[in-house]
């Protein structure tokens, strides 16, 4: 029993803490009698039916032990027709019940059981009319649910139950004896109520189970399958691979750096090999542990073998091989096959990449995305900071992730937050198209004065502002002739948008 029973009113009758303690004492049955006959004489006294509530519950404790599942549920049935209790005021006799019909499915329903779906619907049946908080025995009652992957009520158990009832415990890993440490009764049930949708396919419980699992993964980044589940309920939204694509790759662009995510998009480009064959290599070049990418590895090796790239396929059917053999699991199927084929051996392990697969699949997170020419016009090298100029009027500040240098000029793939801000997925350099109205070459004259640092570069009718920066670095004098990359930026100083001189050459 998880708490003591309710004190209650001195009367002539016995009361609950008296029931409790002849039930502790193995005196059930002549509890329940007393209390029964006291509930007789007032049978509308909530502490009458308190007495029997708590004698029923020691009577549903012994049912759950010995497994009798007909007195489980006649004694579910009368504690269910006490009509005074309630959850709010007799939540000790709910929460305890509760937690002895966990324990009678954990130890009396098994997967190889006909009627397994049918017991848990109906004692399902006895509790969705209760709505139980936090609590050991609820956690421990969606612990032996979750083995049950394939009852039909999975998804209707889980609105029920309500995953915000997990306690902190719940997300708290734990070590077993072999030393290995098991996921959390929190992801477990995220993912067991992610299939569930799935194998329902119910889009609206499906749209509003996701906000959830986004939580779920902003404040828990340590689990690594919710995110896949994630993608998985996004792919379920889309009505083919193109749709697919539009609402996963948002999202993908936020978690390239998860190999899950490349191993969702190999499942939608299955009708572009190459594609398929880029994202699952990401995947395994990711920072994972080996012991979630078998799944990943299996794929791999057989795409390659359908290419007749053998030792390529060895390669990581030895990966899953090693991996499996070392956390003493059993080897899936397909390796198991595999390994037992004539040209395994006359194979070499090859795990050299045969694509270029980083830039196959920035290609594919590019897909939709905004595409610009940009020319730098600046870089701090104290930040790294580059300032680009990448359209008519349009400036921005970016980090990029290799080393650019004034008058570099860029094609960017990019997106824009919801503040506007510029997000640089991809970038190749190129040479300056001519046909840009921001940027071109120019040849024209310097204008400098003896007295002023700065300078003009003279080019038909533009008039180009030449900095005392580039002055010093190209020692420019008066009437100097120069071809220049000019580029339409904006003066701080004047709060206007003019050509400047962004390098020389004389």
């Amino acid at each position: 029993v998880f708490g003591l029973a309710s004190a209650q009113p001195s009367t002539g009758f016995v009361g609950c803490a008296d029931i409790t303690t002849m039930c502790k004492e193995g005196q059930v049955q002549e509890a329940y009698n007393l209390a029964k006959a006291d509930l007789a004489a007032i049978p509308t006294d909530v502490w009458k039916q308190r007495a029997v509530g708590w004698a029923l519950y020691y009577m549903i404790k012994a049912d759950s032990e010995v497994g009798d599942y007909a007195k489980l549920l006649e004694h579910i049935d009368e504690l269910k027709s006490l009509d005074q209790l309630t959850i709010a005021n007799d939540s000790m006799i709910f929460d305890n019940v509760q937690f002895q019909i966990a324990n009678f499915i954990k130890n009396h329903i098994f997967l190889t059981d006909i009627e397994a779906s049918s017991k848990l619907s109906t004692l399902f049946s006895k509790l969705k009319d209760y709505e139980f908080k936090s609590s050991k025995g609820h956690s421990f009652l969606l612990q032996t649910i979750l083995k049950f992957e394939n009852w039909s009520e999975m998804p209707n158990f889980f609105d029920w139950w309500n995953l915000d009832n997990l306690t902190t415990e719940d997300y708290t890993p734990y070590i077993n004896q072999k030393g290995q440490k098991i996921m959390t009764l929190a992801e477990r049930a995220f993912i067991a109520n992610s299939k569930a949708l799935l194998r329902l396919n119910d889009l609206g419980r499906i749209e509003e189970f996701l906000p959830k699992m986004d939580n779920l993964m902003n404040n828990h980044k340590e689990m690594m399958y919710p995110g896949y589940f994630y993608g998985k309920l996004l792919l379920a939204l889309g009505s083919n691979s193109d749709e697919a694509l539009k609402v996963i790759i948002p999202f993908a662009r936020k978690k390239a750096t998860e190999f899950w995510v490349w191993q969702l998009l190999s499942d939608v480009l299955t009708n572009d090999e190459d594609k398929q064959l880029a994202c699952l290599l990401r995947a395994i070049h990711c920072l994972t542990q080996e012991t979630f990418l078998g799944k990943v590895h299996i794929k791999l090796a057989n795409l390659y073998i359908k290419r007749g790239l053998l030792n390529s396929a060895r390669f990581h059917i030895d990966a899953v091989t090693r991996c499996y053999a070392s956390q003493g699991w059993r080897l899936p199927n397909e390796i198991d096959c595999w390994i037992h084929q004539p040209w395994l051996n006359s194979t070499t392990p090859d795990g050299k990449d045969p694509i270029d697969y980083k830039s196959i699949t920035d290609a594919i997170l590019c897909d939709g995305a905004e595409e610009c020419i940009a020319v730098v016009t600046y870089v701090d090298q104290n930040s790294h900071k580059a300032f680009i100029v990448y359209g008519k009027e349009k400036r921005a500040v970016q980090k990029f992730r290799f080393k650019v240098h004034t008058g570099k000029t860029l094609k960017l793939y990019y997106i824009t937050d919801n503040e506007g801000r510029m997000k640089v997925l991809n970038s190749t350099t190129i040479h300056l198209p001519s046909d840009l109205d921001y940027a071109k070459f120019v040849e024209g004259n310097i204008d400098k004065r003896e007295d002023k640092e700065f300078a003009f570069l003279k080019s038909g009718s533009i008039s180009c502002f030449v900095s005392p920066n580039i002055v010093r670095k190209y020692g420019l004098k008066n009437g100097d002739k120069v071809k220049s990359l000019i580029v339409y930026d904006y003066d701080k100083k004047k709060e206007a948008w003019n050509w400047v001189c962004v390098n020389v050459k004389k």
